[in-house]
């Protein structure tokens, strides 16, 4: 017991490292902590139980206190966790949605989650607007008859949470996503050509890549602790997580500007954390994806290059394609 208990204060010490610059954040849980061991208390709360409370309670207070976020992302956050509480749809379940923000001339901000690629109808659309720090959040089908299988061609969230699971074998995601592009393309509008060339859009992305670097004030070595910090704090990973993320930034080099983007204007540095088990011989042999646990797959934040502001994030199970 001792010694478990010494692991967990080892482990506090850690992930509350950011209140040594907040003491009155850090005087504030000692002294709730304090009171749990009064006498008065005829049922004193167990250490890991406090523990696991101060993390949950004090997750917003390690974001407002070391990290900086845009308007934009603490508008997805809240509709994050609207989408959530609304209709059920997890992190892990935007796999299969593109999540966009759009700020409105009030200063409120519209965030969308469209279904990805063969996926957009047959998902739809939820649409929140984040106004004061609370979201209320629509759907494209609200008020249809939703499906209660693949057979269907409105897929709800029990639909979708299914789509999750299947998604985890290659051939069951292969037709998955086969039935939904044909739900998908019965209903989808002609698609209007492009009037830019590929060739243009390569040269234009390449300029901002490199107009991203030579805007850069903060070090890499920085800018991938901040990341980091966001990642841990709002996905809210474990130790056991935590000890498994994966550097991805800087895992190859095509060039000096790769891990460099314009995001909304905003020059940008990717930083991306891989979260993934190693493939069995037996699952490379039935031809299944990774043996996977909770909050698998890859997250990406964009920091700011000049001042250290998330300006987006995004979490990804690597579920919805075929590779």
């Amino acid at each position: 017991m001792k010694t478990n208990e010494e692991m967990l204060r080892t482990a506090m010490d850690r992930r509350l490292s950011f209140l040594d610059e907040l003491p009155s954040c850090r005087a504030a849980v000692q002294y709730r902590i304090a009171q749990e061991e009064e006498p008065v208390m005829k049922k004193k709360m167990s250490f890991g139980l406090v523990f696991a409370i101060v993390l949950i309670l004090l997750s917003a207070a390690a974001l407002a206190a070391g990290l900086l976020l845009s308007g934009r992302v603490s508008a997805a956050r809240t509709a994050d966790r609207a989408l959530e509480k609304t209709y059920g749809i997890t992190a892990e379940m935007q796999t299969f949605f593109a999540r966009a923000e759009e700020e409105l001339p009030d200063g409120s901000f519209r965030v969308t989650y469209t279904g990805s690629g063969g996926y957009a109808y047959p998902l739809g659309t939820y649409t929140a607007v984040v106004r004061d720090g609370k979201a209320a959040v629509t759907w494209s089908h609200d008020g249809e008859e939703t499906a209660d299988s693949y057979d269907g061609e409105i897929w709800g969230t029990k639909v979708l949470k299914q789509l999750f699971e299947d998604s985890r074998d290659e051939k069951k995601k292969e037709a998955c996503l086969a039935r939904a592009s044909e739900i998908t393309k019965k209903y989808a509008a002609p698609e209007a050509e492009s009037a830019e060339s590929p060739n243009a859009d390569l040269r234009q992305r390449e300029a901002d890549k490199t107009a991203a670097l030579k805007a850069r004030v903060l070090s890499e070595d920085e800018m991938i602790g901040i990341g980091r910090e966001f990642i841990l704090s709002n996905y809210q990973l474990n130790d056991e997580q935590t000890a498994r993320l994966e550097l991805y930034t800087n895992s190859f080099d095509d060039g000096e500007n790769t891990w460099y983007e314009m995001v909304n204007g905003k020059p940008c540095f990717l930083v991306e954390y891989l979260l993934y088990e190693e493939y069995t011989t037996e699952q490379i042999d039935r031809g299944e994806s990774r043996g996977r646990t909770e909050k698998d797959g890859y997250y990406m934040v964009f920091v700011n290059v000049e001042d250290g502001t998330v300006e987006q994030y995004e979490y990804n199970a690597a579920l919805a394609g075929l590779g």
